[in-house]
């Protein structure tokens, strides 16, 4: 499966996230059917995939990528921008959809990364900001790793397949911090040892 637009692509020398324009996004809805799992929530592979098909719906106006194994060249999953306000110079980023070809927390520290850069230097926010399940500390101490700061909870945030809603954790960096915290994330990105500590993690 190939997108073409190398001009608007982020790469590590683990992932390639390459921007899919206009038509190229309905290509990819099917995907949800293939059973990708929403790393940063909880909830069914039909919930998932509802809500990548949302989030792909309102992403010729912010921004959506698919997510390729730099070594094979395979799409391996996807994320995008959910949310960009010029107004306020904020960018919310979208969850991370895998098909569990490659360790988690690789993919997740990759592509987190990669997309807090694209909010930064290509997009030129202010302030960049991601919700995740509160029930997956795990994942929320991965992006603290990556210097992501923790403001706080929000209740009832995430609508649930069944029973109550889940809470969310609200997470940022802002462009004061970022110089420090790309340096930072490029350090343990290079040697990798780190990403073990963090095995892949579910909701109870």
């Amino acid at each position: 499966m190939q997108f073409v637009d190398s001009h608007a692509a982020l790469a590590t020398d683990r992932i390639l996230l390459t921007r899919i324009h206009g038509s190229e996004i309905s290509r990819l809805k099917p995907l949800g059917d293939a059973g990708l799992r929403q790393l940063d929530r909880g909830g069914s592979a039909q919930a998932a995939a509802a809500r990548m098909a949302a989030t792909l719906s309102g992403a010729n106006v912010t921004a959506a990528f698919a997510i390729e194994d730099a070594g094979s060249g395979d799409i391996i999953g996807l994320t995008a921008v959910a949310a960009l306000e010029p107004d306020e110079k904020r960018a919310t980023l979208a969850p991370i959809w895998s098909s569990g070809r490659l360790d988690q927390v690789l993919l997740m520290s990759h592509v987190a990364h990669l997309m807090t850069r694209y909010a930064f230097e290509a997009l030129a926010v202010e302030r960049a900001e991601v919700h995740l399940d509160w029930r997956l500390r795990r994942t929320l101490e991965l992006y603290t790793g990556l210097g992501f700061r923790c403001e706080g909870r929000l209740r009832a945030y995430f609508a649930c397949d069944e029973g109550p809603s889940a809470d969310a954790a609200v997470l940022s960096v802002v462009r004061s911090g970022w110089p420090a915290i790309v340096d930072r994330q490029r350090r343990l990105l290079a040697d990798e040892a780190w990403r073990y500590r963090l095995p892949s993690d579910r909701p109870p």
